[in-house]
Order: structure tokens, then C-alpha cells, then sequence
């Protein structure tokens, strides 16, 4: 089954188009193959990235094991580099998402981390063909390889490892850190960061001992000496690949590697399923691997196998720079269920984020740009294409940015039947350069540890090359200006909803306020167009907003509970649930 060549499913009754190029990299790897799927594991599916080794292989691969959780979003770019660095090497590259976690389809929020050894044990089998394989692992993830069995490992080489008390123990303290801004948490079980576990499944994670250096079981660790600071407790925005950690891992495995060369790379070795069928509440979804766009981004299929033509169609944007399926694998999952009532969905990486981190990059790029507006447009029209009923588009923060930008962009057969669920924007104009500058310096978006009171400091080359006394005297005159303006705009905030689009974006280009009811009314001239724009409390707060109907076809709608970056377990739960009742619900008749 995964053998067969890549196809996007269209409509019924219509002929499968061929998908060319299926996982490929951007950057300086695009000739690279990555192939993505799914393999089995007991009754459930474990998503898998394989990286093609560049020729001449080594004929050897290497499976790389990213930490859960949080730490598995701000250590994105730095896995998936490290990846690349090993295929360009030689090595056949082999990384994977936890049971509950990621793409690894899964119905519920709360997670059963006692599976993770047993997957680590299945993905260690799989990649080697039951032949000792080597790897490399990050943070807890090095405490679970460490663990396993010896017979498995030829050579295991760990970075910044802990043991899963320690880990869980900090994880815990990070969720606990967040106070107010978070809804409370969960009481049954244990909640972290865009993670939750299952009462027993914390304690399986608190038992996993710390590894340690051992030469006779083949584990090697890396320090910080020799690899730079891990990006492992910092907001996305700023964790940065250490510069030289890709030459660190490439050199230490390759003391005792096999000559390239030396063994032909097996064109028989086993491939992931790119299509697959869960039972999802007693209905059966296909979840199919296509692409998207021009670029043939990475992208996933979900529907029910028997569907109408006229099925609901939904596709979901994530937030800022995180992976399509979002933080906590939330749109995967609100995606698997909306299947089960019926509805088609369709998510899709963006440029610079997930699988395709750019190879010349670092660190995140601003994603307020021409290429997420074009690819949020992209997305929609793609599901356009694969059902004749109604459509929903929902995105978080700056997803949400990208279809409210895109929708003038969308064709009128289109807009005719689509619903923008805009959830937490606190982007409403047009001008994007702002949004990144600002929220690496201040406001609702700057990167910070949970329970830090000031946002981290803006590195030197992100601020620009001017002296440090010219930059401290713009500073404080914007933020003076600011400060005035903001009081006198805020004491007449009614005036600035109703002000005209270029009023309200002159204001909120200066940092003075940033409301959505202009934006609203100049989509409302698109034409069947439906918005939704989604508060949770202090998103509401910030934007000014009360949960109103602005006119027939737009509506101002509060949640909660909800944080902005939904974080929290709560905030998944009320998003999840919102969306898949929105897409569920019939669209009255003369729309």
C-alpha cells in the first residue's frame, strides 16, 4: 500500500490526479526525497519522516527522536536540519511522532506515554529491517533510546538528555508558570504545554531513568561544549539551530560508519503507508498524504471512505510558525472528527515552518508576508476543488491573518460558499511587517517564558545595524507617542470600530489599536462571504470586542475558555469542539 505512487483524492466520480514530487524540502535540499506516511504499531499508526539518503549511501540508517510536547515545537527547525545534515551524509534518516502526538493519528486529547517505548521499539525495527540501526536523540527522548534494549542499537548517541522525572518535573513547572494567562488545568492526569497525559502515562515517563555515557552499550552524549545550546525552554520565535550542532552529530556517527559506497542503497527497503483508514467513532476516514499548491507542499487528506458529493468541506491553517497539524496535534485531530460527521479537510504546511524549514535559515523567519497570504488562498481553493457543499477555513492567529488577507484574492464561486473561522487574530490590517516587529519586541505575541514578566530582548541583528544610543532614544519617542495616542484612541474605542479601514489602519500601523469590526465590513462587500472572527477572553480584551453580530454574514463570537496560543488542554477541548460543530451544522437554505 505505501509503495504506490502518491494521489490526490478528488470529488466522487471524479479521476485521481497524480501528485509529482511528494515531499520534497525547500531550500538548499530540495533535491532531497522525503517521504511521509504512517506504519503500524498494534492497533494504532505512528506518522513517520524518512529522508533519503544522498548517493552514495552508506547502505545504514539512522532513526532521530525528537522530544514530545513543547519542546517538539521549538526544536522543529533544529531536528529537521539535523535530519538533512545525515541525509546529505549518506544515511537513510528516519523520524517519527509519538502515539498521541503530531501526525500520529489519535481521537483524544489525552495522551497514553506508556506506548512511547514500544514505539520507539517499532520505529527501531522498521527503519533497520530488524538489523541494529543507530541513533540519535534529543532531550527525554534520549532517556527512552537509552532505556531500550542493546541488541537493537549499533550506536546511540544522546543530546541534552534527562531522565523522565526530570523532564516531567520541568514541563510541569513551565504549564504551572503560565498562571493566569491559561485557563486552569485539567485535574485528571497531567497536563504540560500543549500536552496531556494520562494519569498513567506520566507515571511510565517519570520511571524512565537518566541516561548516561557507557561506551560498552554504544551510548555516546553530547554536552552543550560540543553541540551549543539546545532551543528547548524559548518561545519559537527565537530558538535558533546551534551553529554547530549538524557538523557535531554528521562527525560523531561518522567515526564508525560505512563507507559510502560500500553497500548499495536497497531501492526495496520499506515505505510508509501514504494511506490509511481509522475507525473514528464508528464511521471509517481515509487519511491520504497529497500535496499543496504550486510548490506541492506537504499536505493531508482527511474524509469519510463513503461520502457525498456535496460533503462539507473544511481546511485548517496553523499558527504562527508551527507544524500543519498545529501544537498538540490539535487540527489533526479536529480534522479526523469533523470526518466522522461527514466532512472532507485538508491541511497543508506553509513555507518556512514544519517540513519545510528552510535549509538557509536558523532561526523563524516573519511569516506575515506575500507567501502566507498566497498559500492560505491556495488551500482554500484546493478544498474547493474536492467537494461541491459547503467550505470552512479556520486559522489561529496568524492563519487566521492569511485567510482573512486571501479571501478578496478567492475566486466568487468560491467566497459564495465559504465560512472564514478566524480564531485569536489580533492582526486585522494589511500591513504585515508590523505584526512580526511588534510581537518580537511587545504586545500579546513577544516571545516570552511562561511567568516572565518582560519580554526576552531583541537580538542585535534582528534589530537592525544602528548604535545602541540611537536605538534606546527611537524606542522611547515611539514609545511615548505610543503611549499618548493609545490613551486617547482606547478612551474612544467605539469611534475606532467604526472608523473607515484606513483610518483604522493608519492608527494601527503606528501601534495605537488594532480592531477587527473595519476589516469585517470591507470583507462583507466580498461576494456570499461568511466570517467568524473567535475571541477567547484576552484576545477580546486586547481587540475590544464583545460577541456581536456585525451584519448577516459576519459575526463576532466569544470562547472560552481559550488562550491565544491554545495552549492549554482546555482551550483544545473548546476549539476542537466549536469548529466541528460549525462544520456539522447545515448552511441554511438560500445562502
Amino acid at each position: 500500500m505505501g509503495e504506490n505512487s502518491l494521489r490526490t483524492l478528488s470529488r466522487p466520480n471524479r479521476s485521481p490526479r497524480s501528485s509529482r514530487g511528494a515531499g520534497r524540502t525547500t531550500g538548499a535540499s530540495a533535491h532531497a526525497t522525503v517521504v511521509h506516511g504512517w506504519i503500524p504499531a498494534a492497533d494504532r499508526w505512528i506518522a513517520v519522516d524518512v529522508h533519503e539518503p544522498s548517493e552514495p549511501s552508506r547502505g545504514a540508517a539512522v532513526v532521530l527522536a525528537a522530544p514530545p510536547g513543547r519542546e517538539r515545537v521549538t526544536m522543529t527547525r533544529t531536528v529537521v536540519h539535523t535530519a538533512r545534515a545525515l541525509a546529505a551524509a549518506g544515511w537513510r534518516v528516519v523520524r517519527f511522532d509519538w502515539s498521541g502526538t503530531g501526525q500520529s493519528p489519535s481521537l483524544e486529547d489525552t495522551c497514553d506515554a506508556r506506548l512511547w517505548a514500544e514505539d520507539l521499539r517499532v520505529v527501531r525495527d522498521w527503519a533497520g529491517a530488524d538489523q541494529p540501526v543507530r541513533g540519535v536523540a534529543f532531550s527525554v527522548a534520549g532517556a527512552y533510546m537509552a532505556a531500550d534494549e542493546d541488541s537493537g542499537w549499533s550506536e546511540r548517541l544522546l543530546l541534552a538528555p534527562v531522565s523522565g522525572k526530570q523532564w516531567l518535573r520541568h514541563q510541569s513547572a513551565l504549564r504551572r508558570m503560565a498562571g493566569k494567562d491559561l485557563p486552569p488545568r485539567v485535574t485528571e492526569g497531567t497536563e504540560l504545554m500543549d500536552l496531556q497525559l494520562s494519569a498513567e502515562g506520566a507515571a511510565a515517563v517519570k520511571a524512565v531513568p537518566g541516561p548516561e555515557q557507557d561506551a560498552a552499550r554504544c551510548i555516546r552524549v553530547l554536552t552543550e561544549d560540543a553541540t551549543g545550546p539546545l532551543p528547548l525552554d524559548v518561545h519559537p520565535r527565537v530558538a535558533t539551530v546551534p551553529s554547530g550542532l549538524t557538523d557535531t552529530v554528521v562527525a560523531a556517527l561518522g567515526e564508525h560508519a560505512p563507507t559510502r559506497g560500500a553497500q548499495a542503497h536497497d531501492a526495496a527497503t520499506p515505505r510508509p503507508a501514504r494511506t490509511i483508514t481509522l475507525d473514528v467513532r464508528g464511521t471509517d476516514v481515509r487519511l491520504t498524504r497529497t500535496t499543496c499548491g504550486v510548490a506541492e507542499r506537504p499536505a493531508i487528506i482527511t474524509e469519510p471512505v463513503e461520502r457525498s458529493p456535496e460533503a462539507p468541506g473544511l481546511a485548517l491553517v496553523s499558527p504562527g510558525s508551527d507544524v500543519m497539524e498545529a501544537a498538540g496535534g490539535l487540527w489533526l485531530r479536529t480534522a479526523l472528527l469533523a470526518s466522522s460527521r461527514g466532512a472532507v479537510c485538508l491541511l497543508a504546511e506553509r513555507t518556512d515552518t514544519g517540513e519545510l524549514v528552510d535549509a538557509s535559515l536558523t532561526r523563524d523567519s516573519n511569516p506575515y508576508a506575500r507567501h502566507t497570504v498566497a498559500e492560505s488562498r491556495e488551500i482554500v481553493t484546493q478544498l474547493a476543488a474536492l467537494t461541491d457543499g459547503p467550505l470552512t477555513a479556520a486559522g489561529i492567529c496568524l492563519g487566521a491573518w492569511g485567510l482573512v488577507a486571501a479571501a478578496p484574492e478567492l475566486p466568487a464561486e468560491v467566497t459564495r460558499r465559504l465560512t472564514l473561522q478566524v480564531v485569536n487574530n489580533v492582526a486585522w490590517q494589511r500591513e504585515p511587517w508590523r505584526y512580526w516587529r511588534q510581537g518580537l519586541r511587545s504586545g500579546p505575541l513577544a516571545p516570552r517564558l511562561p511567568g516572565e514578566d518582560s519580554p526576552t530582548p531583541v537580538p542585535q541583528d534582528a534589530q537592525g545595524g544602528s548604535t545602541p544610543t540611537s536605538r534606546s532614544l527611537a524606542r522611547t519617542l515611539v514609545s511615548r507617542v505610543g503611549t499618548v495616542g493609545r490613551t486617547v484612541v482606547r478612551g474612544t474605542r467605539a469611534r475606532a470600530h467604526d472608523a473607515s479601514p484606513r483610518v483604522n489602519s493608519l492608527a494601527a500601523t503606528v501601534g495605537i489599536i488594532d480592531v477587527p469590526r473595519p476589516a469585517l465590513r470591507r470583507l462583507a462587500r466580498i461576494p456570499g462571504l461568511t466570517v467568524k472572527a473567535v475571541f477567547g477572553p484576552a484576545d477580546a480584551a486586547h481587540c475590544g470586542v464583545t460577541a456581536a453580530h456585525q451584519d448577516a454574514r459576519s459575526a463576532l463570537v466569544l470562547l472560552e475558555p481559550l488562550d491565544h496560543s491554545v495552549f492549554a488542554t482546555a482551550s483544545r477541548d473548546t476549539l476542537c469542539r466549536y469548529v466541528v460543530d460549525e462544520v456539522s451544522t447545515p448552511v441554511p437554505a438560500g445562502r
